[in-house]
């Protein structure tokens, strides 16, 4: 007698024995997110080094795309055909980065338009208006969306508001189901249910950035004059005729200068620069704010800002924690999700009957040297002498342009200078 072990197929929410944080805290009712979801949005909106920052990680970790590993060669095309057309997934999923970034949190709403158990549409619900509905233990029972101002409410007002009648059976709370939205958390630490905020620790940084900038917007408001003319021995009326008379003749002269008078004989006719209110130190200061910010994103200083201490060694050096950033996005935030939720929830819950696994989703490479590497790892691991089935899993984990048919990529059963020859020929077409 054989025996298998037998596991659940999906799990859509998953519980702990444990309890949440401060789930028992008498003084709060409803459990709003860890950090105030706009004060977020207006630290993003008014840094322009933090948002051209998100900027460069939302096309990094989309400009690739995604694709489908396993299953059958059917279930991938099937797949591939309803998130690129029926779901727009092109759209949606910087969309969803995006929130991440910002918040913490992201939320995908899995609509049911005219199917009664299919999503058809994917929509990125607003953040900074979303609630989640949990028990103590975490398991999530659902959500609310909250489209009003709910700034100086108790919680008692919130709650009050969230289920006010607005006829027609619809209360001013849009409310969800569990399985009607997907959670996304871009650091979940401990028990807490939301994710913590990725930008809280740059909000002293990024408030003294406020008050530098604020510094020069009022320095260069309330400009100095450049120049200081002292007419000497002349009375109030011989000041004006002079004074007009100097503006006609330098009618294209930029520089502002200011005009003084003395009738005393004694003084003497002066014209003295002033040096312009240019500070060497507060620009060394708004450079490392700069770069305290960028610390917490993992791009790249000089792909923000040009400097002339940068070459080829240190800008890889600074690439590769951004390459595994994004990978680290790729696999543990959006991946889980995708597929333990959304995929179930399609119909692919299940293995094929030609399939020794079912399907999942696997985002591609983000960049083409990547993908070299992949063929030189795959190069090596046949010439120690892997055995096909190896070599096959290895791509079909890591490659998904040959998760297809490895068979059709490589002529297996040829001698070792066959592979050769082949990944000469694809790293060729690659570097084209």
């Amino acid at each position: 007698m054989r025996f298998e072990l037998v596991s659940p197929e999906t799990i859509n929410i998953r519980e702990s024995q444990g309890f949440v944080k401060d789930i028992y805290d008498p003084v709060i009712r409803v459990r709003e997110p860890l950090s105030e979801y706009r004060v977020m949005l207006d630290l993003v909106k008014r840094d322009p080094t933090l948002a051209r920052a998100f900027d460069i990680i939302v096309d990094f970790a989309t400009h690739r795309g995604l694709d489908f590993i396993r299953g059958t060669e059917k279930e991938r095309d099937k797949l591939r055909n309803l998130f690129n057309n029926t779901l727009n997934i092109k759209q949606v999923l910087p969309n969803l980065i995006y929130s991440l970034f910002y918040y913490g949190d992201a939320f995908l709403e899995l609509r049911r338009n005219g199917s009664k158990t299919t999503p058809n549409e994917l929509w990125v619900l607003e953040t900074t208006e979303m609630r989640i509905i949990y028990d103590e233990h975490g398991k999530v029972l659902g959500y609310v969306q909250r489209p009003f101002n709910m700034s100086g409410m108790t919680d008692e007002q919130v709650l009050k508001e969230e289920l006010k009648d607005m006829g027609g059976g619809k209360t001013q709370g849009i409310f969800f189901d569990a399985d009607e939205v997907i959670h996304f958390r871009m650091k979940w630490i401990g028990s807490q249910v939301y994710s913590y905020n990725p930008n809280e620790s740059i909000g002293t940084v990024a408030s003294a950035k406020l008050y530098a900038n604020n510094y020069l917007m009022n320095i260069f408001m309330n400009m100095p004059p450049r120049y200081i003319a002292h007419l000497a021995g002349v009375g109030e009326p011989q000041y004006k005729k002079a004074k007009a008379e100097f503006q006609s003749a330098k009618t294209n002269y930029k520089k502002v200068i200011a005009f003084s008078r003395s009738n005393d004989p004694q003084s003497k006719l002066q014209l003295q620069k002033i040096e312009p209110p240019y500070d060497k130190t507060l620009i060394e200061i708004m450079q490392w704010l700069s770069n305290e910010v960028l610390k917490i994103t993992g791009v790249p200083r000089s792909w923000i800002e040009e400097s002339g201490v940068e070459n080829r060694g240190v800008t890889e050096a600074e690439q590769r924690p951004f390459d595994v950033k994004i990978m680290a996005l790729h696999r543990n935030i959006l991946e889980p999700p995708i597929n333990r939720i959304l995929l179930p929830a399609l119909g692919f819950s299940k293995k094929a009957k030609d399939s020794d696994t079912k399907v999942l989703c696997r985002f591609n490479e983000i960049s083409r040297k990547g993908e070299k590497e992949i063929l030189e790892n795959v190069k090596v691991l046949k010439e120690m002498g892997l055995k096909h089935e190896a070599v096959v899993s290895y791509l079909d984990e890591r490659w998904n342009d040959f998760s297809a048919k490895p068979s059709t990529v490589f002529d297996w059963g040829a001698n070792s200078n066959m592979i050769r020859d082949e990944i000469a020929e694809i790293n060729y077409r690659l570097q084209r």
